[in-house]
């Protein structure tokens, strides 16, 4: 599976398919773009439906503003029927409901404003192909870990000594998947959008990360999260893309938010995937995770751990909320759901999600671990200042207290501070 990272290709030619009821806006776009792209031209959504039904689709831009079926109804009827297809509205109305329900239903990958320029809209179309082609690539990937999985036990000694004689030479390979992991990750401008005034503080012990964070928006919830995967490097990668994965499908067919439940959903979905049965012998893979559902207009949240708490920081005041006492894998025969802790917030105050990493490190003079009481007494100093600050601060802390030893642990912490007026 690694050597997949670095195999060398030529760009593929990709198809794409821009539906407008006007005819002089095919023309356009066609003519613009053909020399880059297999363009497909539709000027009604059920001339889309029946082009995508013909041919392989990598990309889809439609106008909004159409008479029989509208961008976003378009879309969000292609959306079960080809999912991995990449999906952009374009209109010249400044509609931000639209807009809204388009990332809603129909997964949108960006808003295109008529009129538009060659150049910029280029740019935007190789991005959303790059994201597509590195989420064709991921889907290889966690494949061939489904795979690996069902003979893992025959096939431990022999993988464990192929990974160590690979090792020197993978590199790149791991700087390519790093893109990937990264990719599935939401960009700091859209995370800007979501959290306009929160700071992460990502500390990989290896060129790639077991420990990822994810925040999506559904209906009127934000829901955050952050998690640590069993191990780190490559394999606690593999496990967060995974996990990625299963996130936004949890969430993207709920009826309704619940904290506890999305866990218990992705516990289930992780046994699953990774085929595990409780047998004593079995390689317990997994991962802890805090995530909360905010709640902004009724000034309320709600929590659920695996393994995992969440500080709530107000003014000098704080709050540990407590997850629950099992991972996200398999843990006992008992099949107990996660709780769901319902706690009011105020305006300003401050959330902290975090994995092990960080108050496992060992270092100071006498070469303990940091310690949860270290890191409370930190946050209670720090928190009330700008997150770049508490950031920049938290990271100095770390190095004071490594002293130049090793990183033992991938370290993650997600801060966010909840105003939203």
């Amino acid at each position: 599976v690694l050597l997949y990272f670095i195999m060398v290709t030529s760009d593929p030619i990709y198809s794409i398919l821009y539906i407008d009821d006007e005819e002089n806006n095919l023309t356009s776009f066609k003519s613009t773009f053909r020399r880059d792209y297999h363009i497909y031209v539709a000027s009604s959504g059920e001339e889309g439906l029946e082009i995508m039904e013909k041919h392989n689709i990598q990309l889809v831009i439609t106008d909004q503003r159409m008479p029989d079926m509208t961008g976003i109804e378009f879309l969000e009827q292609i959306v079960p029927l080809y999912p991995d297809c990449m999906r952009m509205i374009m209109t010249g109305y400044s509609d931000l409901e639209a807009v809204i329900q388009a990332i809603n239903k129909g997964n949108i990958y960006r808003y295109v404003s008529k009129p538009w320029n060659r150049e910029d809209l280029k740019i935007t179309i190789d991005s959303a192909l790059e994201v597509y082609n590195l989420k064709s690539q991921n889907k290889h990937l966690i494949d061939g870990l489904k795979e690996a999985n069902q003979n893992l036990e025959l096939k431990v000694i022999e993988r464990t000594r192929q990974i160590e004689q690979q090792r020197l030479n993978i590199t790149d390979s791991l700087h390519y998947a790093r893109r990937i992991q990264k990719a599935l990750m939401l960009p700091s401008e859209e995370l800007e959008k979501m959290l306009p005034s929160h700071f992460i503080l990502n500390k990989p012990k290896d060129i790639v990360s077991g420990d990822y964070y994810w925040v999506a928006h559904k209906d009127d919830s934000l829901i955050i999260a952050v998690a640590d995967c069993t191990g780190h490097g490559v394999p606690g990668a593999f496990m967060s893309i995974m996990g990625i994965n299963f996130l936004n499908e949890i969430v993207n067919q709920a009826g309704t938010i619940k904290a506890n439940e999305i866990l218990t959903e992705l516990r289930g979905k992780l046994i699953k995937s990774l085929g595990q049965t409780g047998q004593r012998d079995e390689a317990r893979d997994g991962m802890e995770m805090a995530l909360c559902v905010v709640d902004a207009a009724n000034y309320r949240l709600q929590y659920s751990g695996a393994f995992r708490p969440m500080y709530l920081l107000r003014q000098d005041e704080l709050i540990v909320i407590k997850g629950d006492p099992m991972p996200i894998g398999i843990y006992n025969e008992d099949d107990i759901p996660f709780t769901n802790k319902e706690i009011p917030f105020r305006e300003d105050d401050m959330i902290y999600l975090f994995t092990d990493g960080y108050v496992d490190q060992i270092g100071g003079l006498d070469r303990k671990t940091f310690k949860t009481i270290r890191l409370k007494k930190l946050l209670k100093e720090i928190h009330a200042l700008p997150m770049e600050e508490q950031q920049k601060i938290m990271r100095e802390e770390h190095e004071i207290w490594r002293s130049g030893s090793e990183q033992i642990d991938d370290i993650m912490v997600l801060g966010v501070r909840l105003s939203f007026n």
